[in-house]
């Protein structure tokens, strides 16, 4: 196997995928506007298509064993990717902001 391409393009691949994840939301959503999950799950098509973009690449780039490279490439690069993305959302908290469905954005006491 070829690990330093499957741990470089992994790599690469998770960080342009959560830049691109986090760059997407603060345009679209607004910078602090509250996310709501629905729309947070289709958001994750530019994480999964990149993913899938960069197994290609190992497929198309060693000579053996290339169903299992490219597939160790995807698990790899999504796994970084959400930590990446997990990361993110910790760091910058009043960026990205996610509520559950219990957690409202606007709190009344009477």
């Amino acid at each position: 196997m070829r690990w330093k391409l499957l741990v470089l393009v992994s790599l690469v691949a998770a960080l342009i995928a959560c830049g691109t994840w986090s760059l997407l939301i603060m345009i679209i959503f607004g910078s602090a506007r509250p996310i709501q999950p629905s729309l947070l799950l289709a958001s994750t098509v530019v994480p999964l298509a990149l993913a899938g973009f960069a197994g290609f690449f190992i497929y198309r780039h060693t000579a053996r064993r290339r169903k299992t490279q490219a597939i160790l490439t995807i698990l790899l690069t999504l796994l970084l990717s959400i930590a990446a993305c997990l990361s993110a959302t910790r760091l910058f908290p009043k960026t990205i902001t996610i509520y559950t469905t219990g957690d409202s954005p606007i709190t009344t006491r009477r």
